[in-house]
């Protein structure tokens, strides 16, 4: 080749990587350009709610449209995710995902969705820490109670949940494995009921979101016995972690829940990595980032990509469902 050719070349090739870099610019410039629904598959009033509204709203201003929130409860948040996996792949429909969607498989078998196949990760939003509760009319004060009593009176105690499937459900279920007890299981149609039915004398210990618990403990109506995280939380700061209760079973474990951004498989990587900068940019805003505290919701760490999502999923994935093959919990019809 001579130089009058490879120059000639050098320029169409510059040419046309600044003609796909425009293209991939304008194209950002037009999405969105209409309202973005983000889905949940839980009811309407819980901390998934809070935090979908929270984030509807900052994140909203950070695409430059409005963002509206829709519920589609049922089968622990997986009718949500079945719906959000059939939209069109345009970016226009998201889901709020969650821990009970990486056993949908083990649980919901049923379900005609694939979540690691169907839906593709954009970001995480918030982890979700968790304490365990009791009435307090219980002898209950620590952990080590529940594991006295589980072994002294081996079914007698009751944990409830907000449902088969859910992380108050896996929980309960871990807890039983790692430390060698016995407890039953209730699941409950919503975690509102599981936490009414403590305070009312009904069931034992509920492991749920300190978002919902705090408003009830606050008031002494409930009281905390162990945080499921492994450094002390902020908004109960008095309740021992797992290791300064001495689970060691558990050591060094964060059993918070995490909520994360998922879009239907096919959406453009364009519309993907502007969705992303949107939710890094939203939690960048210290209104948002003192509203999720309040909430006891905390902002996920740096870098917080697709990739380091994706690999957080696979990681809960095996996890989990391994724990429902060991505890031989059989799948829902």
């Amino acid at each position: 080749m001579n130089l009058f050719k490879r120059d000639l070349t050098a320029l169409v090739l510059a040419g046309t990587t600044l003609s796909w870099g425009a293209m991939a610019a304008d194209q950002e410039a037009v999405y969105p350009q209409r309202p973005v629904t983000l889905v949940i598959g839980f009811p309407a009033g819980g901390s998934a709610d809070a935090l979908a509204r929270l984030l509807a709203r900052h994140m909203g201003e950070a695409l430059g449209q409005r963002m509206i929130v829709q519920h589609k409860p049922g089968a622990s948040g997986n009718i949500g995710a079945e719906y959000v996996a059939r939209a069109a792949p345009d970016g226009y429909t998201i889901l709020l995902g969650a821990r009970p969607h990486t056993i949908h498989k083990t649980m919901y078998g049923h379900m005609k969705y694939d979540f690691s196949r169907d839906l593709v990760p954009v970001g995480l939003v918030a982890t979700v820490p968790f304490v365990m509760v009791t009435g307090t009319h219980t002898p209950i004060a620590t952990i080590q109670d529940v594991a006295r009593i589980a072994r002294t009176y081996p079914g007698v105690l009751r944990c409830a949940s907000a449902g088969m499937g859910t992380t108050p459900h896996l929980l309960c279920e871990l807890l039983q494995q790692e430390m060698g007890i016995e407890i039953e299981h209730v699941p409950y149609n919503g975690g509102g009921q599981a936490l009414m039915d403590v305070m009312g004398g009904r069931i034992d210990i509920y492991i749920g979101t300190v978002a919902a618990a705090l408003p009830h403990i606050q008031a002494n109506r409930l009281r905390p016995i162990v945080a499921m995280s492994p450094a002390r939380i902020q908004t109960i700061p008095s309740v021992p972690t797992l290791d300064e209760a001495g689970v060691s079973e558990l050591s060094g474990l964060d059993l918070g829940d995490w909520g994360g951004l998922l879009a239907p498989a096919g959406t453009p990587p364009h519309v993907i990595a502007k969705l992303n900068r949107s939710i890094n940019a939203a939690l960048m805003d210290p209104q948002l980032h003192d509203a999720m505290a309040q909430l006891s919701f905390a902002t996920p760490r740096q870098p917080n990509t697709p990739m380091a999502f994706k690999a957080l999923i696979v990681e809960e994935t095996e996890r989990w469902n391994g724990v429902l093959r060991m505890r031989n919990i059989k799948p829902l019809h």
